[in-house]
C-alpha cells in the first residue's frame, strides 16, 4: 500500500495498476481496504497523514497544541503542520475536527463498541437483508477489533456515568467494551505477528492517541490484515 512514484500512471497501467482506490484509512476506509484485499482485489489506499508510533502521540497540553492544524475560511487563515494529528476546519457557522494519520479516527478515540440498540434495528428504513447478517457482522467487527471488557477504573469513569441516560445508560453498564488491550495473560497470537499490543494503564489519553501502544486502532488490525492478504 505504499504510494508509487507515479501514481496516476500506475493506477491504470495494465498489470501494474490497481483494481480499486480507497480514500482514507479510518474505520470505513480500513474495512473497505481489508475486505477488498481479502477478496483478491488490488487496492490503492490514499491517506493524507503519516504512520503514528505510540511514542509520537502528544501527552500534555503543550504537545497537543503543537499537533493541531487550524484552517478557517471565515478568517482566511491556516496554521499548523500539514500532517498534524488533529485537523480543525471552520467554515461559516460550522466547525469540524478530523484525525490525520494511518488509522484515521481510530487513533483518537477509546474504541468504544456497543451492541446496536433493539429499537434502532427495528427501524423499517434498514434493508431487510441487514437483519439477517447483523449479528454476524457485529461479531466479526468485535473479533477484529479485539474488544475487551474494562477491568479497571478510568479517572473519567464517574463523569461518564453522570452523562449516561436512559437506554444508553443501561447498555453501557451491561455491555460497553473497548478495543484496548487489558489482558495481562492472553497470548497475542490472534494479532498479526508484528502488531502485538502492550497493556492499557488507564491513563485516559485515548483521545490524543495511545502513548502506551495499548489501543487496537485500525492500522493494527484491518489495515495489517489487508497488507497480509495482499502479500499472500
Amino acid at each position: 500500500m505504499e504510494k508509487p512514484a507515479d501514481s496516476k500512471q500506475m493506477l491504470f497501467d495494465g498489470e501494474d495498476g490497481y483494481d480499486a482506490v480507497v480514500v482514507g484509512s479510518g474505520y470505513g476506509g480500513s474495512v473497505a481496504a481489508c475486505r477488498l484485499s481479502m477478496a483478491g482485489v488490488k487496492v490503492y489506499l490514499v491517506e493524507k497523514g503519516k504512520k503514528w508510533e505510540a511514542k509520537d502521540f502528544p501527552t500534555d497540553s503543550f504537545k497537543i497544541m503543537s499537533a493541531v492544524k487550524m484552517e478557517s475560511q471565515n478568517l482566511g487563515v491556516s496554521f499548523g503542520p500539514k500532517d498534524a494529528l488533529f485537523q480543525v476546519y471552520e467554515q461559516n457557522d460550522s466547525l469540524a475536527v478530523a484525525a490525520c494519520g494511518l488509522g484515521g479516527g481510530s487513533l483518537v478515540n477509546a474504541g468504544v463498541m456497543l451492541p446496536t440498540p433493539v429499537r434502532t434495528r427495528r427501524n423499517s428504513k434498514w434493508p431487510k437483508e441487514w437483519e439477517r447478517d447483523w449479528d454476524s457482522c457485529e461479531a466479526s467487527a468485535a473479533t477484529m477489533m479485539r474488544i475487551q471488557s474494562v477491568p479497571i477504573q478510568f479517572p473519567i469513569a464517574k463523569i461518564m456515568k453522570e452523562i449516561d441516560v436512559g437506554e444508553v445508560e443501561e447498555m453501557v453498564q451491561d455491555s460497553m467494551k473497548l478495543s484496548m488491550n487489558f489482558d495481562l495473560e492472553e497470548s497475542p497470537s490472534r494479532l498479526p505477528k508484528h502488531q502485538n499490543l502492550d497493556i492499557c494503564i488507564a491513563c485516559g489519553n485515548c483521545l490524543a492517541g495511545c502513548p502506551y501502544n495499548a489501543k487496537n486502532s485500525t492500522d493494527k488490525n484491518y489495515l495489517a490484515s489487508a497488507i497480509q492478504a495482499y502479500s499472500l
